[in-house]
């Protein structure tokens, strides 16, 4: 019996969690998960950010993040969603493929149900992750 759902979300949130300690920044967890956010981190410049974290796998829908209604919704400056593509035959590596995408930006090129760079193996996808590809791995930008 392989892990289920959740427990895949909460092994990339522990993966973006320790990223983020190990660069200088701080995250702060809510108790809940109830306004799509995740974790507020204090950057080392002192400033505060909010991040929504989306986990996919490989074998399932991998790169196709979504976050409900946020096209419906002027996106705040501070939120960030945080891609990942977890599954080492990816890369050929343990390390996740990650995407910190401003709010902003997600809202500009998600469609109604998610942004989906995939894994390029498609033109669509391909051009997609040229489009946005400053924000593969950007970690500064939730770090500075």
């Amino acid at each position: 019996m392989g892990i289920g759902t959740i427990e895949k979300g909460k092994l990339g949130e522990l993966y973006v969690f320790s990223k983020l300690i190990e660069k200088g920044a701080m995250p702060f967890l809510p108790l809940a998960d109830i306004k799509g956010i995740d974790a507020v981190v204090l950057r080392k410049d002192g400033a505060y950010v909010k991040i929504q974290i989306k986990t996919t796998w490989t074998e399932y829908m991998a790169g196709y993040f979504n976050v409900p209604d946020l096209d419906k919704v002027n996106p705040p400056k501070d939120l960030f969603i945080v891609g990942l593509i977890m599954g080492k035959e990816l890369r050929g590596t343990q390390e996740p493929e990650t995407w910190i995408v401003p709010s902003q930006e997600y809202a500009r090129n998600s469609t109604k149900k998610y942004l989906g760079i995939g894994t390029g193996a498609t033109p669509k996808e391909r051009r997609l992750r040229e489009k946005l590809a400053a924000y593969r791995e950007a970690w500064h930008l939730l770090t500075r």
